[in-house]
């Protein structure tokens, strides 16, 4: 006689009962255990993931605003704000390729900011350019760089830390800001975002001639970001090829994506920022696995003469290795909520208090959601070693 094809549901419960849930349910304090160092797992993976995106978003947001595809730099440019920078006559050579429309120079540096509320001085990023060129993409930049062209004028960062004062509270309520820059008075005449990164807690924009101002001695024939716009339709891998060919090695070209790129690996690869990251998240996954391998061997320990018994009656190993499996995907799931939960949280206060733009995404939940499952089935299979060596002889 034909023996009647089993249902999934008969083939993943073969006992008709969910046994691996009445076992994690069954020792409630084990159960809450695993479930919050899952979650905390879960967590530090989301927070550190979001911290990476904040960071990568936060170096590169000026870079994002320029108004070019291609970039040229110094050849000793290590990342925006840093490099010796190059001659100017560079960005007259870069004319001479027909898919050019204009090449503009961006001058960059750091000086001191008075407080505008308590006189006190910090450090501040100075990002210096010709208003009268369209150099920025972003919308409130150009609406008021004409500004710029009066002596002293500054736009200031409305997004910077708040170690420089109120000036957007200030500057609403009653017009232009008056403050030093690098021991010279400046105007803060309006509010732009650009947002602070890890090398910059804030940003002011100026004309070159107010940096000139600022810097009586620096030299005054120097760049140190080329912005090169390109007519409509030019290729800008093309233009960047034939600029490497008449540009001497003293200058590095690159198109705007590889211009960020280079930002994003330089602060992932050559800081310890990337390092520690990723080495938060390993010790996340660590630390769980072992949470639940520990729990789920105790739970194995306590079931083997249940186990054998069922061993003996014919079950398969792969029986027993099912239902640990199941436990591991029950943990990993329910822990996953919570920590989706609490990693919000984090990123709340950080943006609140750090002022970094840590946000959840769809991307980060389904990479951690797969790394939680993982961790749980891989500490799952080594639980269950015991399980699969024991003899029902020996046991009974």
């Amino acid at each position: 006689m034909a023996r009647a094809k089993k249902s999934l549901f008969e083939r993943v419960i073969p006992l008709g009962i969910p046994l691996a849930w009445l076992q994690l349910a069954s020792e409630s304090k084990r159960f809450a255990v695993a479930l919050a160092g899952i979650t905390f797992a879960v967590a530090m993976m989301l927070f550190q993931m979001g911290l990476q995106k904040a960071l990568y978003k936060q170096v590169v947001g000026p870079l994002l605003l320029l108004d070019g595809e291609v970039m040229i730099v110094g050849s000793h440019y290590e990342y925006f704000g840093v490099g010796r920078g190059f001659a100017n006559i560079r960005l007259h050579q870069v004319l001479a390729n027909p898919d050019v429309l204009e090449a503009n120079s961006v001058r960059l540096g750091c000086a001191s900011f008075k407080n505008v509320e308590d006189g006190r001085e910090r450090d501040i990023f100075l990002i210096a350019f010709d208003p009268s060129k369209k150099v920025f993409l972003s919308g409130d930049i150009t609406s008021q760089q004409e500004l710029l062209k009066k002596r002293g004028a500054v736009l200031f960062d409305a997004l910077s830390r708040s170690q420089y004062g109120d000036v957007g509270k200030l500057f609403k309520s009653g017009g232009k800001v008056r403050t030093e820059i690098a021991g010279v008075k400046s105007d803060i005449v309006g509010l732009i975002e650009i947002g602070p990164t890890f090398a910059a807690d804030g940003n002011v924009l100026m004309s070159l001639a107010t940096l000139e101002r600022m810097w009586p001695h620096a030299s005054a024939g120097t760049s140190d970001v080329g912005v090169v716009k390109l007519r409509e339709g030019a290729d800008p891998k093309k233009v960047v090829r034939h600029l490497k060919e008449i540009l001497p090695e003293s200058v590095k070209v690159m198109t705007k994506d590889d211009f960020v790129k280079s930002e994003k690996a330089y602060w992932g690869e050559r800081t310890p920022i990337g390092f520690v990251i990723g080495a938060s998240m390993a010790v996340a996954i660590f630390v769980g696995a072992v949470i639940v391998y520990q729990i789920l061997y105790t739970d194995v320990s306590d079931h083997i003469p249940e186990y054998a018994t069922l061993k003996a009656v014919g079950f398969s190993d792969s029986f027993f290795v099912g239902i640990v499996v199941q436990e591991s995907f029950i943990l990993s799931f329910l822990g996953f909520i919570p920590g989706a939960l609490l990693a919000e949280i984090l990123y709340v206060m950080t943006r609140e208090i750090a002022g970094m733009p840590t946000y959840m995404s769809w991307d980060s939940l389904l990479i951690v959601f797969g790394l939680s499952i993982s961790m749980c089935m891989v500490a799952g299979l080594l639980a269950t070693r015991k399980l699969r060596k024991a003899n029902p002889a020996d046991i009974f």
